[in-house]
């Protein structure tokens, strides 16, 4: 199993895409919405404007949606030239005063990090209003993944926390990117056994519960990009963290939740028990109804490597995986695929060839990961898009999207897809 040489397979893409998928912006703007109380402030040119709310526009027409808060300051040439100290200034004021937010978010783009923003600039506006203002850097010239858009963005709300005394089996959950959040699985199970979500973030529905986050005992990481706030929350009030890993491995899903029952001292055993004898009747379902469907793969809600692992066990057939980061022979999930005999192209996202070269050229009947289902449908191939941000983590989430994809394919084979 081998990387595929762009310049031998197919042509190498000499020059480089715009909006590239590295973008920090994207995360933001995905990610803004889920605090209510908020406003997001795009400061760029128009162009990162408009993929900017076409983003956000896409998760509105979501069921996971609670509408949009990203509002656009567009840079003229005069505005890069002579600086955009008095337009921000300006733009802040009068959405302090037209939509009163709690908090505004200042998102900067590349253009001005790299002309130059300074931040103090904002201290008189900051005395002038009400709302909270922070500022949030995408850095998408300086950065190769999108997820440094989402740190910076949750590590921004550490500054409106206040030092407060701990509550005992009170939690923060960091990363979960869920309205329905109450309705997820490790929700249910923390308080069943009298544990308190504390705050959810990004989802803190005031000011309030985003400066009381400092009362929890424990913050619980789901996902890429959470690590930077809780670090900062560790140094700043002393608060321990446990990294939730998103996950198709059975194993380590329980070794997750053993994680946080130890932290909390709680027992979770009985109920972790149930949900694996169901989880495990999903996978004999799944294996009687996906064998020999094939599929391309690209970014998912975890190691895409170990999704390949997962779903080629199930019997589907792995035609090609599409990934933005190196892939190393000596990974433990390649190296069980390579001794089941199993092969199949791995495609660097910047270097190779882009998702539409590659669903024509291999076919898939299902592609599972971010990707454009408009493009997808017109291919004739169904999408499983990643469901586990909005169902959290767990078992749930993983049976959820068995769900889905047996679903999609059932649709497509009696041509209602």
């Amino acid at each position: 199993m081998s990387l595929v040489a762009p310049n031998q397979v197919f042509k190498t893409r000499k020059a480089t895409q715009y909006p590239g998928a590295h973008c920090g912006l994207f995360e933001v703007s995905m990610q803004a919405p889920f605090f209510p109380s908020s406003v997001a402030l795009v400061l760029s040119p128009p162009s990162c404007s408009y993929h900017a709310r076409v983003a956000s526009g896409r998760r509105q027409l979501s069921f996971n949606s609670n509408g949009n808060n990203i509002y656009s300051l567009n840079l003229t040439q005069e505005d890069m030239v002579f600086g955009v100290d008095l337009a921000v200034e300006e733009a802040i004021e009068e959405l302090a005063k037209s939509l009163n937010p709690e908090i505004i978010f200042l998102v900067s783009t590349c253009t001005p990090e790299i002309i130059g923003f300074d931040a103090t600039v904002l201290n008189l506006v900051k005395e002038r209003i009400h709302s909270k203002v922070l500022v949030v850097k995408t850095n998408g010239y300086a950065c190769l993944h999108h997820q440094k858009g989402k740190s910076e963005f949750l590590l921004s709300v550490v500054e409106l926390m206040k030092p407060l005394e701990k509550k005992k089996k009170h939690v923060n959950i960091i990363g979960l990117r869920s309205l329905r959040w109450r309705e997820c699985e490790l929700v249910q199970l923390l308080e069943k056994v009298g544990v308190t979500i504390n705050a959810v973030l990004p989802g803190a529905e005031s000011l309030a519960q985003i400066e009381s986050a400092s009362q929890a005992e424990l913050n619980i990481l789901i996902g890429r990009g959470t690590l930077q706030l809780a670090e900062a929350m560790s140094e700043k009030f002393d608060i321990p963290y446990v990294e939730y890993e998103q996950t198709y491995n059975t194993q380590k899903i329980l070794e997750n939740y053993e994680r946080i029952a130890a932290a909390l001292e709680v027992n979770l055993s009985e109920d972790l028990k149930q949900l694996l004898d169901k989880h495990n009747e999903k996978v004999e379902t799944a294996r009687n109804k996906l064998k020999g469907i094939s599929f391309g793969i690209g970014t998912v809600e975890g190691n895409n490597i170990e999704a390949v692992n997962f779903y080629t066990k199930v019997g589907m057939k792995p035609l090609f995986l599409q990934t933005r980061e190196k892939v190393e022979d000596n990974n433990p999930y390649m190296k069980e695929l390579k001794q089941m005999g199993i092969e199949f192209p791995i495609v660097n996202q910047f270097y190779g060839p882009d998702l539409k070269s590659l669903v024509q050229r291999f076919k898939p009947q299902i592609f599972i990961g971010h990707a454009l289902g408009e493009m997808l449908e017109a291919e004739n191939v169904a999408h499983s898009h990643p469901m586990t941000s909005e169902n959290g983590p767990g078992f749930i989430a993983f049976n959820q999207e068995l769900d889905n994809i047996i679903n999609l394919v059932e649709c497509h084979v009696k041509g209602e897809f």
